[in-house]
């Protein structure tokens, strides 16, 4: 019984959290005045955050607690003793094993055949309502700073300052600035995941203390895994960054080579997260303080004082080569985002174990199973692991919880699916490495496993070709898929070529293509666009910037934060026609402009109904 006694205990926390998990409420803001779903039910942002917290710290921590104090046969949590559970155990430890190198390059084959083989012809397809709203957020501040010839203050970004400029990475590296250029760069990025978890993979499986055909096997099932499980879950392309600095850190807290300038790039790294995607480099920020705080916790001073070095260097050379004005708009969009997000979006996160709650219950449950595993994996004598792989699997999983904020900030079925990639990747492998730890006990077993060096090659071969030519990997419907990934390797770059070149109005449908033709011929005399609806791309379509900062109307005009600046903005440029209202109303809470509104009443009038879509003209 008195074995069981920490997962008893933790699990009656688990319960206790459940219970009362509604009534933990944070006091609303009464000075909000952002209208949204948080509003409405005058719920704190903080609470799904603390609700979180408080289901699994505690239960976590005193598993671990009872854990130690109950089991004879763990390691310490004490630093200076000699079985601290980051300790060398022993003077192999150092050794890094390259026996995985053949197996790394054929996946990296693997997926970039499966990348040559996509037919990016259907990424051609005719807009909806929601992809004009959402691909418009990459389409236009491109354009804008085309025309204005400001990075910062031609936009209002809502993704980061290279998130919604991807355009211009198109247009600079591929020639063309287009909605198929910009695709094509986003797969770019969905193929380099896959590279850098392949790369994660790898590094960790290395350190294991494993015979060298368990390893070899281990890396071929939990990788394999890992290719087919990308394309749905790791938060999309924001995340490649976010991917590659955990692979930097995890690097440079493991291995020796090159130390110093690892450690030097890490902290380079807060001020180019921040750049890339405002919520990664939040998250990233929050690791790197993380980071430090270990450093502090185990005497490397030296690593610290690196990192602390590197981070004012790269924010300093950052302040330097931009104007003060630049700055001022920098930290002007960066307060905005991280202050109002949460107001704007914000979902509340389902109480676990409720109706309708089956993602959201899955997705805490194996957060607290894997922590629990973690506890067996870094505390255990059972298990005798290289102290490096303790650290990089630890990194993470606590990215993956950083990550999992999206979940817990806008917590629809979509953020919570793609938030849970990078703590899903632990729970595997901690899985794994249990079992494939069983085996190597087990000789029987381990004998039999052995003879599997010798096909090793062909296990590989066979996933090769069972995931790139399987015809129900993609369309199961479609007996010429065989034919059509062949054929698709074979002319990938006239493939290519056809994405991004391909012509505006395949992108488009009849009626929206009717919209451009009127909206044109009202809008003639104008310079600009200003839109107070969803349809986010239609200055892109019309080839003319936006008329303010604002091309978002839904989460950047918001009462008393920027509404007189939008107000001021619109005022100066004074185009004569504005699409006042449409069907695609995404997201679009008039509540949160009461001021435009009022404005636009009094300096323009009702002017035309073009097939649900409303008019206003200048007065």
């Amino acid at each position: 019984m008195k074995k069981y006694l920490p997962i008893l205990l933790s699990f009656l926390l688990l319960i206790i959290s459940i219970i009362f998990w509604d009534s933990i409420k944070l006091p609303y803001n009464e000075n909000n005045v952002i209208v949204g779903e948080y509003f409405h039910k005058k719920f704190n942002p903080l609470n799904d955050k603390i609700r979180f917290l408080l289901f699994i710290i505690p239960s976590v921590l005193i598993y671990l607690s009872f854990y130690l104090k109950i089991n004879t046969n763990t390691l310490s949590l004490n630093l200076k003793s000699k079985e601290y559970f980051l300790s060398k155990l022993n003077k192999k430890e150092n050794y890094y094993d390259n026996s995985l190198n053949l197996y790394s390059y054929l996946f990296i084959l693997l997926i970039t055949l499966e990348f040559f083989s996509l037919d990016f012809s259907r990424f051609i397809y005719p807009m909806t309502g929601s992809n004009i709203f959402h691909d418009g957020t990459f389409l236009v501040p491109p354009l804008n700073y085309l025309k204005k010839g400001e990075l910062l203050k031609s936009t209002m970004h809502t993704y980061g300052f290279v998130g919604n400029n991807l355009g211009l990475f198109s247009n600079f590296i591929l020639g063309y600035y287009s909605i198929g250029s910009i695709s094509f760069i986003k797969l770019i990025l969905m193929y380099f995941n896959q590279f850098l978890i392949i790369l994660i993979s790898k590094k960790i499986i290395s350190y294991l203390n494993l015979e060298d055909s368990l390893k070899k096997l281990l890396f071929i099932i939990f990788t394999f895994f890992l290719i087919f499980s990308i394309p749905h879950y790791y938060g999309g392309p924001r995340t490649s960054l976010y991917l590659f600095f955990i692979l930097l850190l995890g690097s440079a807290l493991c291995d020796n080579s090159y130390l110093k300038f690892k450690i030097f790039l890490v902290g380079i790294f807060s001020i180019l997260s921040v750049l890339w995607w405002f919520d990664i480099g939040f998250y990233t920020n929050i690791l790197i303080i993380l980071t430090a705080i270990y450093l502090i916790f185990h005497g490397e001073n030296k690593k610290l004082l690196i990192l602390i070095i590197s981070i004012f260097f790269s924010w300093a050379i950052f302040l330097l080569i931009i104007s003060p004005d630049q700055i001022k708009e920098f930290f002007y969009q960066l307060n905005f985002i991280y202050s109002t997000s949460d107001y704007s979006l914000g979902i509340e996160y389902i109480k676990p174990f409720s109706a309708s709650s089956g993602r959201w219950t899955k997705a805490l449950i194996v957060i607290y199973m894997t922590s629990l595993m973690l506890i067996h994996l870094n505390f255990s004598k059972k298990f005798i692991l290289d102290y490096r792989v303790k650290i990089f699997i630890s990194l993470i999983f606590f990215a993956g919880i950083i990550l999992f904020n999206d979940a817990l900030m806008r917590s629809d079925s979509y953020h919570v699916k793609s938030s849970s990639g990078l703590y899903t990747f632990i729970f595997l492998l901690l899985i794994l490495i249990f079992l494939f730890q069983r085996i190597e006990i087990n000789k029987k077993v381990k004998k039999l496993i052995y003879k599997l060096k010798l096909i090793n090659f062909n296990i590989i071969i066979f996933i090769f070709f069972s995931f790139i030519f399987s015809s129900s990997i993609h369309n199961s419907n479609d007996k010429n898929n065989l034919l059509e990934k062949i054929r698709n390797i074979l002319y990938v770059k006239n493939n290519i070529k056809e994405l991004i070149q391909a012509e505006d109005n395949l992108f488009l449908e009849s009626n929206v293509l009717a919209l451009l033709k009127r909206y044109e011929e009202l809008s003639k005399t104008d310079n600009c666009i200003q839109i107070l609806s969803s349809d986010v791309a239609l200055p892109y379509f019309l080839k003319k910037p936006s008329c303010t900062q604002f091309f978002i109307p839904a989460g950047q005009i918001l009462n008393g934060i920027t509404e007189n600046r939008f107000i001021d903005q619109l005022d100066k440029s004074s185009p004569n026609i504005i699409l006042f209202k449409s069907p695609n109303n995404i997201l679009l809470n008039p509540l949160n402009m009461p001021l435009t509104l009022k404005y636009v009443e009094e300096k323009y009038f009702f002017y035309e109904n073009y097939n649900g879509y409303i008019f206003y003209k200048k007065k």
